[in-house]
């Protein structure tokens, strides 16, 4: 293109001169031909340099099948009677003027093209060149429209795209192993979400459906613990033994600190085999305290010296549980209520006293025999549980480990729980500082004060995803959950399934929404909107799952109407950088084409 811009220069400024130089001759003015001639000569040099550009240009618009003119010598030719001399060579003083050009003269202009010429050329470089902007013009509204299709899926879309992939995973484990799962997350683009699946003996399950979350009511406790510390009323770096003097001896060398963070070598009293779990299977209805579950769990030996790691134990949480309570005279409970409950919003989730049922509250969902939990619960001594069973008279007696196991919430409150860092939100910065100062607890797993995290890839090594998550799984009998945060995403996950020791299952339900995260920060798509509120009028995906519910609950986020202003806003700043995409490719097209039509 540029090569034909310098042609048409070269050819107009010739046209110019050869003008100049008739209306001089027809004139009989030898000044005005003169002044012609300055005004439009090019250096010779110069015109030497292009006049190979001016025959490619040539061959490259003639018409094909056309037959190719022979060019002939640039000098014009002399008439027969005229004598070379220095001054028809345009050297020295002119004395004569020449003769003028027969009227009707067929010779040939040779070397420069006639205005006929000149305008075909200039017409078929303005065809080609709005060939050229048209296809640009094309090529660029294409680009547009796509850009501003990636990205631009509706939280509808998107909310049922997950679920389909959240429901094939169901569907693959559900026979024999889970009747139930729901999953809630809140996305930096499409809010909070949620989804359930599946139901109970010819009910439909429900988002308002209760469980327990096992390990999780940890990170409650530590939360109340660690406010208690903030106050004044507790000391992180004192012994357990300083609080509760010589009951449990092997406590003495212990800080609170390291019992938060898993730092001691007490052994877990869930994996004492012949313990309180096995009491608990055959008489459902007993309720052992919390020293009797400690004092059976020090009967084994004290795990290996654990260095620089951190080793799983529940028991350390029924030690600080009687130490609050001893240090505050009031049961964990209230403090439970008062310390994290209350200030979140947290309305559906309780600790329920050690001494009552243990009844989930309705609508509840059912716990479940798997055959991983059935295995877990053999190797403990509790014999007589068989892969299908509801564990509904069984799983109340967790009730007794409280902030170790025993607490209960619904999937929108377990998501509160997750935004909230795990209870981070109502904590001081240097408190959470503290909190997070995680110790290997089994590759890529550690554990900070009421607090597992995963700094590095997440899970699975071989997902190459960045991302570090915190906050806490549980596992207890006939529910396996986990309440996530990760700063990188700006995103938090909990999910739910009612069966025991199935918490791989779990990690690769929230595999699949990380991948989703990943995906839309590595594509090259216009930065994400403000987060929207809860969809929680969202259709739930077909096959299992109920419908959206009656009457949410009262924790649950606000409603978005079904293809309301979330997708315009989701769609607004891509169709802007779409635009913005178009005209950069506009003025592009305009500085290659030599034009400015558009």
């Amino acid at each position: 293109q540029a090569s034909l811009v310098a042609a048409r220069r070269v050819a107009s400024l010739g046209a110019a001169r050869r003008v100049g130089e008739r209306r001089a001759t027809r004139s009989g003015g030898v000044k005005e031909r003169t002044k012609a001639k300055r005004s439009t000569a090019l250096p010779i040099s110069l015109s030497a340099a292009l006049r190979p550009l001016r025959s490619r240009v040539r061959r490259s618009l003639r018409p094909p099948g056309s037959a190719r003119r022979v060019s002939t010598p640039p000098k014009r030719l002399q008439a027969p009677h005229s004598k070379p001399s220095l001054q028809s060579a345009g050297l020295g003083r002119v004395d004569r003027e020449p003769d003028p050009e027969p009227r009707g003269s067929s010779a040939p202009d040779c070397g420069l093209a006639s205005d006929r010429q000149i305008r075909r050329v200039d017409e078929r470089r303005a065809s080609v060149r709005t060939a050229n902007f048209s296809a640009i013009m094309l090529a660029a509204w294409t680009a547009a429209l796509l850009a501003a299709r990636v990205g631009a899926e509706t939280t509808d879309e998107w909310h049922a795209r997950m679920g389909s992939l959240f429901e094939q995973e169901f569907e693959a484990v559900k026979d024999g192993k889970i009747t139930y799962m729901a999953v809630a997350v809140s996305d930096p683009k499409y809010g909070d979400q949620a989804w359930w699946f599946g139901g109970y003996d010819g009910r439909a399950a429900t988002r308002e459906d209760h469980f327990g979350i096992g390990s999780i009511s940890k990170s409650f406790g530590a939360t109340v613990a660690l406010q208690l510390a903030e106050e004044g009323v507790l000391d992180l770096e004192q012994t357990v033994g300083h609080y509760l003097g010589d009951q449990f001896p092997a406590y003495d060398n212990y800080t609170l600190k390291e019992c938060l963070g898993m730092r001691t070598r007490i052994p877990d009293a869930f994996n004492v085999k012949d313990s309180f779990v096995k009491t608990m299977f055959e008489d459902p209805s007993a309720r052992a305290s919390l020293e009797t579950i400690i004092e059976d769990a020090l009967a084994d030996p004290l795990l290996p010296p654990l260095g620089d790691s951190a080793a799983y134990s529940t028991t350390n949480y029924l030690a600080m549980e009687i130490l609050v309570e001893r240090a505050t005279g009031r049961p964990m409970r209230d403090l439970v209520a008062e310390y994290a409950l209350e200030p979140l919003g947290l309305s559906e989730t309780s600790l329920p006293p050690r001494d009552s049922s243990g009844k989930l509250a309705e609508p509840a969902s059912r716990p479940y025999a798997g055959p991983s939990c059935v295995e877990e619960l053999e190797e403990v001594g509790a014999d007589g549980v068989d892969t299908g069973w509801t564990l509904d008279e069984i799983f109340p007696v967790l009730v007794v480990t409280s902030t170790g196991g025993g607490m209960e919430s619904t999937i929108d409150d377990l998501l509160k729980w997750a935004k909230s860092g795990a209870g981070d939100a109502i904590l001081s910065p240097e408190t959470v500082a503290e909190r997070h100062e995680f110790h290997t607890m089994g590759f890529p797993r550690k554990y900070g004060l009421g607090l597992e995290g995963f700094p590095h890839t997440r899970f699975d090594p071989r997902l190459n995803v960045p991302g570090a998550w915190y906050g806490h799984s549980g596992d207890s009998f006939g529910f396996a959950t986990g309440a996530w945060k990760s700063d990188d995403y700006d995103a938090s996950f909990a999910v739910v399934v009612n069966t025991c020791s199935f918490l791989m299952f779990t990690i690769r339900i929230q595999q699949l929404y990380q991948q989703d995260l990943e995906a839309r920060l590595t594509t090259p798509a216009p930065t994400a909107t403000t987060p929207a509120p809860a969809a929680a009028t969202s259709p739930a995906p077909a096959g299992g799952a109920s419908s959206a519910p009656t009457g949410g609950a009262s924790s649950a986020a606000p409603t978005t109407p079904r293809g309301g202003s979330d997708a315009a806003s989701s769609r607004g700043p891509t169709l802007v950088a779409a635009l913005v995409a178009a005209a950069v490719l506009l003025l592009s097209a305009t500085a290659v084409t030599g034009t400015t039509a558009w």
